[in-house]
């Protein structure tokens, strides 16, 4: 399985307009059916050119931090297929900020065009109290935390792309990328980050993420 972090969609939309001047609408289409229906699958946002900051306390009190893009792709696929015009497009952007507005933790957020939003979220609570936490929803997961009681354990991880689709995006030139960096004064069980030091107290973990092949973030804490 492979991270959803940090598909390019505004990758994808530049290419797919290369492919029109070059070869027409009707490969265009032939595209989106290839590329756009398999992603719809992994659920309504997916992140981009992003930096995700996690700061976890041996409490469970912790600091949650997003800054980046959220593509809406259903807006995506219906802009680049035609079948939507400006108002329509604008309906279906101002029910995506009412959703994503729901939620506190969205401080700052703006409509770039083309599906694609940009947003500054932020949120502080303690897990242990919560027992889970999810951003941006449970059918569209870009990270998840979970407080195992039996183990007192904290368990954080990504979000994921089935395998099926990882040779197809990366076929296609797609490429993630992001940072993600997380900071505890727990003790850690077991990590796969690329970067681990101990530094005043606390450990430190970090995922510079390049390419949809790289390893997911996978932390055990406590």
């Amino acid at each position: 399985m492979t991270m959803i972090f940090e598909i390019p969609f505004s990758a994808l939309v530049a290419s797919l307009r290369r492919v029109a001047v070059h070869r027409g609408q009707s490969i265009v289409r032939g595209a989106l059916v290839a590329i756009i229906a398999p992603l719809m699958l992994v659920g309504c946002y997916l992140p981009d050119d992003f930096t995700i900051d996690l700061n976890v306390e041996q409490n469970g009190d912790y600091r949650f931090s997003y800054r980046g893009l959220l593509v809406q792709p259903t807006i995506t696929e219906a802009l680049l297929n035609e079948e939507i015009d400006a108002d329509e497009e604008k309906v279906r952007v101002d029910k995506v900020l009412a959703d994503l507005k729901r939620d506190s933790g969205v401080k700052q957020l703006t409509y770039q065009g083309k599906g694609i939003f940009n947003i500054v979220y932020e949120r502080r609570s303690n897990i242990m109290r919560d027992k889970s936490f999810v951003f941006v929803r449970r059918n569209s997961r870009i990270l998840e935390m979970f407080f195992r009681a039996e183990s007192n354990t904290v368990e954080i991880r990504g979000g994921f792309v089935p395998d099926q689709y990882e040779e197809r995006l990366t076929a296609l030139g797609y490429q993630m990328s992001g940072k993600i960096e997380l900071r505890t004064t727990a003790g850690i069980r077991s990590h796969n980050a690329a970067e681990f030091v101990k530094t005043a107290g606390q450990n430190r973990l970090r995922w510079e993420i390049k390419s949809i092949t790289d390893p997911v973030p996978n932390v055990i804490i406590g």
